[in-house]
Formats: structure tokens, C-alpha cells, sequence
């Protein structure tokens, strides 16, 4: 058990570093993957999690930028 705590805890760092996937992607596409998570209300943990990495980037480059946006609802 303690080791697979340890292995979701690094894989969760790894994916929040600056190199991370969702960091690289185009505002346009980071926006289209957003809203399909709004539409599609995904109830799959690992797609959760996705939606939920996709959302706080969405507000750490309107925080950032200012200007831009993911759409909301």
C-alpha cells in the first residue's frame, strides 16, 4: 500500500511540472479539451483528473494573461 501511495504521489508531481502536457498545448486546443470535459461531465477517475488538471491551467493562463479564457459553463 505505502508503495503504490508513493508512486500515485510522484506521477501526480511529475504531471504538474512545468514540462507537462497540458502546459505545452495551444490555448485553442487546452479550450477545446476544456469545454469537451464541460459537456461531457466525465465520471471516469482518470478522465475526472484530466478535466480537473485542465481546469486549473485554464485559470493559471487567465491569471497570467489576463485576457485569456476557457469557457465556464
Amino acid at each position: 500500500m505505502r508503495v503504490l501511495i508513493i508512486l500515485t504521489s510522484i506521477l501526480i508531481l511529475a504531471a504538474c511540472g512545468d514540462n507537462s502536457k497540458i502546459r505545452q498545448m495551444s490555448d485553442n486546443e487546452l479550450a477545446a479539451k476544456y469545454a469537451d470535459c464541460l459537456d461531457n461531465a466525465p465520471t471516469a477517475p482518470g478522465k475526472a483528473t484530466a478535466c480537473e488538471n485542465m481546469r486549473r491551467e485554464c485559470e493559471r493562463r487567465r491569471e497570467e494573461l489576463g485576457s485569456f479564457m476557457c469557457r465556464t459553463y
